[in-house]
């Protein structure tokens, strides 16, 4: 049996970028402390454990948000339908990038370079607050990495939303940030033994997990 526990966090953290991204994409605002914890994820670069990188206590709203969007319950609700369909988008996106190994390489030395360049500035961004991690420069950087190297590699991801919201630039370097973040969630979620043909069998545990954290 694979670890679920470890499977259930990953697919949280990217479920949690993935419900701020659609609260921006809707209403222009995110749940800053939400978006931070996942922003601090991408620099956490050598961890022993899942939880060095994301605390279950943290991920509140991606286990909520994987339950909603995860579940065949909330199949009707359009909330939900967006939710899933991004984290699918996300994981598909992921997928390819991981195949392309010169560029997956060159993301994984962009990160190390990003987290040098960021804890020069900002030395206490892991432990730091909220306002320090959501800095509007890291996040720009965050956002500048995604726009560098993935978009022009890759198709658009399709964002549902308002024009007014995502025609905004400080919305649209918040939502490159969280995808690079969403990204970040899906290559650990293969790491620990994620597969999309094994979600369907492995639902009803993810499920009970996170339903355990809420």
């Amino acid at each position: 049996m694979k670890n679920i526990k470890s499977e259930a966090i990953a697919l949280a953290a990217l479920f949690q970028c993935c419900s701020q991204i659609n609260r921006i994409a809707h209403t222009g605002y995110c749940d800053e402390n939400a978006a931070a914890t996942v922003f601090r994820a991408l620099l956490v670069t050598d961890p022993d454990t899942v939880e060095d990188i994301y605390k279950t206590s943290d991920l509140k709203n991606g286990f909520k948000s994987l339950i909603e969007g995860f579940s065949t319950d909330g199949i009707t609700d359009n909330n939900a339908k967006e939710l899933a369909k991004l984290a699918m988008q996300v994981i598909a996106l992921t997928d390819r990038i991981m195949g392309n190994s010169s560029l997956y390489n060159r993301l994984s030395n962009e990160i190390d370079s990003l987290k040098v360049q960021i804890e020069k500035n900002y030395p206490d961004f892991l432990e730091g607050s909220t306002s320090v991690v959501m800095n509007s420069d890291n996040v720009e950087k965050f956002a500048q990495l995604y726009q560098s190297l993935i978009s022009p590699n890759f198709s658009k991801l399709l964002i549902f939303g308002e024009e007014r919201f995502l025609s905004s630039t400080e919305n649209q370097n918040r939502i490159r940030a969280l995808l690079l973040a969403g990204i970040r969630a899906v290559v650990l979620w293969n790491q620990v033994g994620g597969k999309k043909l094994y979600l369907m069998f492995r639902r009803k545990d993810i499920l009970s997990y996170a339903s355990e954290q809420i």
